[in-house]
């Protein structure tokens, strides 16, 4: 089974300090607990249908929701228009909640709650029901549930814990959460448990009986997702990403697509696009669901008013060298990776201060080539990596050497590239699902499992990882120090001022 632990809600004021930085604005809020926590329950108004479009593009793709349908929407027709407004987070969306009103009994309320039920069927979602009266607890209500794939929600204001679906959804408000676990993992052949709470620190010690990682923020341990200030040893690598760089690439030599939804097409239509595949798309457009390797006419389905562009790989690749020069000046080995990212060993030049020679880079490729990058700092080029992709649009993230293990501990394995599908589905087997629990993995397991070739996933897992940055063939870069300080002090000295 699947645990998803998280809060009811997170735009909560009194969070500040103990969870959420002092610095951090209410706007951002949800892309920090997001990266924090897996799940989290929201009870929603008609009004609010909207914000789902902001959720979708500021939380990472394993995050899930539990939404509370509002009162105004339970009615069947008005039901499957508020769940067609959830399009933009439908993939996120792990069960819809129902409550039935504590006066409505079973005798008047059975085919309403029936008709309900086949609704979110239709439209593809599972449901959980919040019972307002004991009465509804019998086999007719069990039965109607079981046949609509439907769950109870549990909660501990309610001791019936009858399971009816291949999930089951938990909230606890009030204590005795050890014997609810319990009655939790008497169920293992469930697909997932959601379970919320009222606040992270109680989230921490479900995540605790569970016998799963400890989540860290600002209260617990701010070194690694905050600014990093700690005594740096070792190499300084850092891995940066050139953010949605197709668009942006688009945006630079015309300027109107700035702020507006659209995407670069794989096509071999020049002026009006009418078939072909997104091949990236810009932060607008990717809040009305839009994604990369999706079919034009899906795009267009979810976005009428999206943009269209074709593929410029010319155009795009003298856009990326005009980075590359710029990150040459800064870097002491320099490996460019793609088209749009790169790796640089700064150990010379950064250690003292990663954080802010990271920043003046950002400000650096912002100011000489118009364009916004994410940088990832870390010991290794892997962790660098999964650090670029934490902090996506524009972030800057630190990950100290004696960070390492807990920054990494509560990640999945799929974020270590060149884990794909298929050995995340063979790490699953073994019980592997977080980076913390291939770390701690016996090697003679993996490596009966898949050979020694594919023990380096083991290393990056326990920040062993030691490739090291190589430039290109065919790219000239400066890798030593000899006869080089004053010039390159200069060239670094013009570059962040």
């Amino acid at each position: 089974m699947k645990y998803f632990v998280g809060c009811a809600g997170w735009r909560y004021g009194s969070w500040v300090s103990g969870f959420y930085p002092d610095a951090l604005g209410p706007h951002d809020y949800l892309s920090y607990y997001s990266r924090v926590f897996d799940l989290a329950a929201v009870s929603m108004q008609a009004t609010q249908i909207q914000a789902v479009k902001k959720w979708a593009g500021e939380t990472p793709d394993n995050f899930r929701f539990i939404v509370g349908v509002p009162s105004q929407a339970m009615d069947c027709d008005l039901l499957g228009k508020f769940l067609e407004g959830l399009a933009p987070i439908e993939e996120k969306v792990l069960a819809v909640v129902l409550q039935v009103p504590a006066g409505l009994k079973l005798l008047e309320g059975r085919e309403w709650l029936e008709k309900l039920l086949a609704v979110c069927v239709y439209h593809g979602y599972s449901a959980a029901v919040q019972f307002g009266n004991a009465f509804w607890f019998q086999d007719i209500t069990y039965n109607i549930l079981r046949r609509y794939g439907a769950a109870i929600l549990w909660s501990d204001r309610n001791l019936n814990a009858v399971v009816t679906s291949h999930f089951v959804c938990l909230h606890l408000s009030g204590g005795n959460d050890q014997a609810w676990i319990r009655k939790i993992k008497e169920h293992e052949e469930l697909e997932f448990a959601a379970i919320t709470v009222d606040s992270p620190d109680r989230a921490n010690r479900v995540l605790e009986l569970l016998s799963l990682p400890e989540r860290k923020y600002a209260g617990l341990l701010p070194a690694f997702l905050l600014t990093n200030k700690k005594p740096w040893t070792g190499r300084v690598v850092m891995c940066v990403d050139l953010n949605a760089f197709y668009p942006s690439c688009e945006e630079l030599r015309e300027p109107a697509l700035a702020g507006k939804p659209h995407a670069v097409i794989m096509t071999d239509q020049k002026e009006r696009i009418t078939k072909g595949v997104v091949s990236s798309c810009s932060y607008e457009a990717r809040k009305f669901g839009v994604r990369s390797a999706m079919p034009l006419a899906r795009a267009l389905a979810l976005c009428p008013d999206l943009v269209l562009r074709p593929v410029d790989i010319s155009y795009y690749q003298q856009v990326s060298e005009k980075v590359m020069s710029v990150l040459e000046q800064v870097a002491y080995i320099l490996e460019q990776a793609s088209i749009d990212e790169a790796f640089l060993d700064c150990s010379k030049s950064a250690a003292a201060d990663p954080y802010e020679y990271a920043a003046k880079i950002k400000v650096a490729i912002k100011q000489r080539c118009g364009l916004r990058v994410s940088i990832g700092i870390a010991p290794s080029r892997s962790i660098a990596k999964i650090a670029s992709d934490f902090k996506k649009h524009e972030g800057l993230m630190v990950v100290n050497p004696q960070d390492v293990e807990k920054f990494l501990a509560p990640i999945e394995v799929v974020r270590i590239s060149g884990i794909g599908p298929k050995t995340r589905q063979t790490l699953k087997k073994i019980g592997i699902e977080t980076i913390g629990q291939l770390a701690t993995c016996d090697v003679q397991k993996l490596t009966d499992r898949f050979g020694r070739n594919e023990l380096w996933m083991w290393r990056v897992a326990n920040g062993l990882d030691d490739e090291a940055v190589q430039p290109r063939e065919d790219h000239v870069s400066l890798s030593t120090e000899h006869t080089l300080d004053k010039s390159r002090a200069t060239r670094i000295g013009y570059l962040f001022t």
